[in-house]
């Protein structure tokens, strides 16, 4: 039996995630429940530029422009017509391989993404964009060392590029540098206190080094992001690693509140009850509402096995582990709880 601590946050493709978005959070939050009016300017940009196309169908750019477009409104397809039709028509403009850069990314097809990028690099050698989202492919398939010297470049040029310091921090956390990481982290929240991902990023690597700071960077995180349930999780795993229960429940709890279907906040509250209080019937709560949030949690079925176990409950028990060895023939726990209690 172990404590869910699933807690390896990824920020990657960010650039990308950003460039292919239709509207922030915050810009969600404030929106019309009545989207009509939006609906209708979407269709007239649209509309709009398909006159433009039809009236000056030579004009490579306006292909590119409906592309954006395109991509704004997730047709990735359509905007992958519209942007080889641009490229057909003049080969030699970086913006339009950094839109094919963008289209290929959000197909999930990171090699032609990767070469358009390399294109658009060398044909515009002084523009940061397309080395910035070189360098992140660079990062995602794991070729750091690549990934860092173009975003030395970048840095060379501009060195208060944040996005190019968090990810080459990134590249170095992940190559197990972590004084280089902290360093880049440490540089970015100091220049932009309200920088999210830096701080969270500060707050796993303490963690990890079970450094008190730690939590001071997740409070940070907070103050940017009150409903961050990475943040709240991060916290709370602190406070429960470090016997400090009732914070570490306070955090699970909130992080339910926000999403009642978080299973590994509701895990963690089984855990705790468990464990820590012996409070039995209270874990088979909390570990029942894990299993609400996802019926193939084998660990859950375990746990709550254990758990009726120690209450008498020998049958429930059995069910549990039984549960818990279907999903996962291997676990070797389970199908010896599933003995003891069957014996």
């Amino acid at each position: 039996m172990k404590l869910i601590k699933p807690f390896s946050i990824i920020l990657l493709s960010f650039i990308f995630v950003m460039a292919c978005s239709t509207s922030s959070t915050d810009e969600s939050e404030n929106m019309s429940s009545d989207n009509t009016s939006e609906s209708k300017s979407d269709n007239a940009e649209l509309a709009r530029l398909n006159s433009a196309i039809t009236e000056s169908p030579d004009k490579d750019e306006l292909y590119n422009e409906r592309a954006n477009e395109l991509i704004r409104l997730k047709k990735f397809p359509e905007a992958r017509q519209d942007i080889e039709k641009a490229l057909s028509m003049d080969s030699t403009r970086a913006s339009y391989y950094l839109t094919y850069a963008d289209i290929s990314f959000a197909q999930g097809k990171i090699y032609d993404a990767r070469q358009a990028l390399v294109k658009a690099v060398q044909l515009d050698p002084g523009n940061v964009k397309p080395k910035i989202k070189l360098a992140e492919i660079y990062l995602i398939v794991k070729e750091h060392k690549e990934s860092v010297i173009l975003l030395n470049e970048v840095l060379q040029t501009d060195k208060l590029n944040l996005t190019a310091l968090f990810m080459r921090g990134m590249n170095y956390k992940e190559v197990g540098d972590t004084t280089k990481a902290v360093s880049d982290f440490q540089k970015i929240v100091e220049i932009d206190p309200d920088y999210y991902n830096a701080h969270m990023q500060l707050g796993v690597i303490m963690q990890a080094q079970n450094n008190p700071a730690a939590v001071g960077f997740f409070d940070n995180a907070l103050k940017v992001d009150p409903k961050s349930e990475e943040a709240l999780y991060g916290r709370g795993l602190w406070y429960q690693d470090h016997d400090e229960l009732n914070k570490a429940i306070q955090d699970y709890t909130s992080i339910i509140a926000i999403n009642p279907m978080n299973k590994n906040a509701h895990f963690n509250l089984g855990y705790i009850h468990q464990i820590y209080l012996k409070t039995f019937p209270e874990a088979v709560k909390h570990y029942s509402n894990a299993l609400k949030a996802d019926a193939q949690y084998s660990q859950a079925y375990y746990n709550r096995g254990l758990c009726y176990e120690q209450m008498g409950d020998v049958q429930a028990a059995a069910d549990d582990y039984k549960a818990a060895v279907t999903l996962k023939p291997d676990y070797t726990v389970a199908e010896a709880g599933l003995k003891r209690v069957t014996n």
